[in-house]
């Protein structure tokens, strides 16, 4: 079976549906994923060069991250713009901040390619495995650097290649096989989309950005059972659920028991799944 382009339009329309269904399952973890992922948020927030008083733009910020991270680093006499495609996405990254006692941050919805600010509005620019899901990547960095004060800077990230994010490449691999799909076409918008250090800095290099960098860092994620990665993927991973859930019932519900199976071989003695995942991240000068 041979995959289809992407028609940009389109896609953003199913993103935003996605993830305003996904909302629920990311407050419902994310004490959980937080305290597995502040680190990338914390580097990328390192990696724009936030300081006390920054004015920051975070794109696609879904449930609030990096946005909570720079805004406690800006403290009171900075902003933070947070701007998601989706609205109960920016519902619950409001409630986040509220819940934080974070009074500086500004919710936006609106997709990456059609964000509007004055020029020179920002000191720093970041976007946590955001950016990455926009078809135009770099028409969407572009836009960002023309809202950043010369000399300001923007830190994106993304997952490494399939056989290093384990926690994405074999559910998506057994859908696939399981369900006859083809792999998208090279560049398709998606966590796995940018998967070399040289494809995350292209972003930034096609917008315009120089003095561009990458860097690696690890995230590992532990489930206390097979069953339990697959409701993790059913409730928070739309690439996942966009795959398996359009079909028949019957089909569904052996597909998401092939992704267990799988998942089981990575299973310890007492029946967790541990998997180790590479992040990779970049950042560049307006």
């Amino acid at each position: 079976m041979e995959a289809k382009p992407v028609d940009p339009g389109e896609f953003r329309s199913a993103q935003q549906e996605q993830w305003n269904t996904a909302a629920a399952g990311w407050k419902k973890r994310s004490d959980w994923l937080d305290g597995a992922t502040s680190g990338v948020s914390e580097r990328l927030v390192e990696l724009a060069g936030v300081e006390p008083g920054s004015r920051v733009l975070d794109v696609a910020a879904g449930y609030g991250e990096p946005s909570l991270t720079a805004a406690k680093k800006a403290g009171s006499d900075g902003q933070v713009v947070s701007t998601d495609i989706s609205a109960e996405m920016l519902a619950y990254g409001r409630e986040r901040a509220a819940g934080a006692g974070l009074e500086n941050i500004e919710f936006v919805q609106s997709g990456a390619i059609a964000l509007e600010f004055p020029e020179d509005s920002f000191d720093a620019a970041v976007s946590r495995w955001g950016i990455i899901f926009e078809p135009d990547g770099e028409g969407a960095a572009a836009r960002v650097r023309g809202y950043l004060k010369p000399g300001s800077r923007m830190a994106i990230s993304s997952w490494g290649p399939p056989d290093r994010v384990p926690f994405l490449a074999v559910p998506m691999r057994t859908a696939m096989e399981f369900l006859d799909v083809a792999p998208p076409p090279p560049g398709t918008p998606g966590p796995l989309s940018r998967p070399t250090p040289e494809a995350l800095s292209g972003l930034l290099e096609g917008g315009g950005f120089s003095d561009v960098t990458a860097e690696e860092t690890q995230v590992d994620f532990e489930w206390a059972s097979p069953e339990e990665f697959t409701t993790f993927m059913q409730e928070l991973i739309p690439p996942i659920t966009a795959m398996i859930n359009p079909n028949p019932p019957e089909v569904r519900e052996k597909a998401w028991a092939a992704i267990t199976d799988a998942v089981r071989e990575h299973a310890d003695g007492d029946g967790r799944v541990k998997m180790s995942n590479l992040v990779l991240l970049a950042s560049g000068t307006a």
